[in-house]
């Protein structure tokens, strides 16, 4: 038992020592969901030191969650279980919080460590943030959505024939140019930036779109963007 325990604690050693400059993340997990390796770019992602995490089980950490909302850590996580039947762990996409609250995405590819002895092991987690892609796509699939029906508006009413040939004639030719950014997912302080303004003048350009528009949401001018291919 001694002999097994200095063989996976210099393990552990070693694999921190490996991820200990990489970018991406890292969090290492043993056969029974304890954590064993949280290296710098974790701590930076997450928020989390490794003396907060080390020790402590992975669910209680991550609280994983997929694009669905459904948990996906516990007992019955299944890299775990894939891990134990020395099956590959695919790659996905996880959402989780970091210490402050904030929903982030990650992408994540696996790698499992034999720890000599049957039965033990750690399994890597290796992950880098994918959150605005994430977002932006769920954004367009909710675009989709909206567009379900050529003429309709977001909340559900019909556009004149009028309205259909050019809603966007309103709009001051940088009002125009704002919302093509925001059709592409851009955030007010991305806007601002490839604008060369103030990211107050960036959103005070979103407001104004929104009301000449009659809209109420940046999904909504999303939707007639798209509908008008104004992207």
């Amino acid at each position: 038992m001694a002999q097994t325990m200095d063989t996976t604690g210099l393990m552990n050693s070693s694999l921190a020592e490996i991820f200990s400059n990489t970018a991406d993340g890292a969090l290492g997990v043993d056969q029974d969901h304890m954590i064993t390796l949280w290296n710098g770019a974790a701590e930076r992602l997450v928020g989390y030191a490794a003396t907060e995490v080390m020790g402590r089980p992975c669910s209680e950490v991550w609280a994983v969650k997929n694009r669905a909302g459904c948990r996906l850590c516990g007992a019955d996580c299944s890299p775990i279980t894939s891990a134990r039947k020395e099956e590959p762990v695919e790659g996905r996409e996880i959402m989780i919080h970091t210490k402050a609250g904030r929903p982030l995405w990650l992408h994540v590819s696996t790698i499992v460590v034999p720890a000599g002895t049957p039965g033990l092991f750690t399994m890597v987690h290796i992950f880098h943030d994918v959150t605005r892609q994430v977002e932006t796509e769920i954004l367009l699939g909710k675009v989709q959505s909206l567009l379900g029906g050529e003429g309709d508006l977001p909340d559900g009413g019909r556009m004149s024939p009028l309205q259909s040939t050019s809603p966007l004639k309103v709009l001051t030719p940088r009002e125009q140019e704002v919302l093509r950014f925001i059709a592409r997912g851009e955030s007010a302080k991305e806007i601002a930036k490839q604008l060369h303004i103030s990211t107050t003048t960036a959103r005070n350009h979103t407001q104004k779109i929104l009301a000449k528009l009659g809209l109420h949401t940046k999904i909504e001018a999303v939707a007639v963007a798209f509908r008008y291919k104004h992207f």
